[in-house]
């Protein structure tokens, strides 16, 4: 009977922290540039964020979470929800949440307090080239668009905020290491 409530505890936490990241995605939905047919979203913010925090699979985990939760609940982008918006022309970017937090877990496993923000910022830029490809190749096949109006409407308007985007986590991640290598006493 030990064992089997150790092994809960264990991933009670895992899990919750994944049902936060999906919620703080959904959050990052809210902050949105309305543009036409892809929004600007905080959300790439949070899923990079899942993935370097929680590792691979459990910030895998919070976007498939998230994912499935805007089959039933507003929280997608402008507040859509549904299969159809999940199909539709922004669904690459969104069925690219999962994929993108697991690539991000990855490439940031083994990073230490001496991993330069160079590196950092490389990697999780990658990753975030990811979910601007797959997104604009789905954009491409679901809109009918040419490659280069899928490019010039998917993936060029988002490359300075991703570099932004890209530019927080890699802080955050850079004080998450400072603070559990360092362990001050805050309280």
């Amino acid at each position: 009977m030990q064992i089997t409530i150790h092994q809960a505890k264990s991933v009670t936490k895992p899990i919750a922290y994944s049902f936060l990241f999906a919620a703080l995605t959904a959050l990052g939905a809210w902050v949105e540039v309305p543009m036409f047919p892809v929004p600007m979203t905080m959300q790439t913010c949070a899923v990079l964020l899942s993935g370097a925090l929680l590792g691979a699979r459990w910030g895998a985990l919070s976007q498939i979470i998230y994912v499935l939760g805007g089959l039933f609940l507003p929280i997608y982008a402008g507040g859509a929800m549904g299969i159809s918006t999940l199909f539709g022309a922004t669904g690459g970017y969104l069925l690219s949440f999962p994929i993108a937090a697991f690539l991000t877990g990855i490439s940031l496993r083994n990073i230490t307090i001496e991993t330069s923000l160079y590196t950092l910022f490389l990697r999780v830029f990658a990753v975030s080239l990811v979910i601007m490809v797959l997104g604009t190749i789905w954009l491409q096949v679901a809109l009918n668009l040419s490659l280069i109006q899928a490019i010039s409407f998917g993936f060029v308007p988002f490359i300075i905020g991703d570099v932004i985007k890209c530019m927080i986590v890699v802080a955050i991640v850079k004080a998450d290491k400072w603070i559990s290598t360092h362990k001050p006493n805050l309280f």
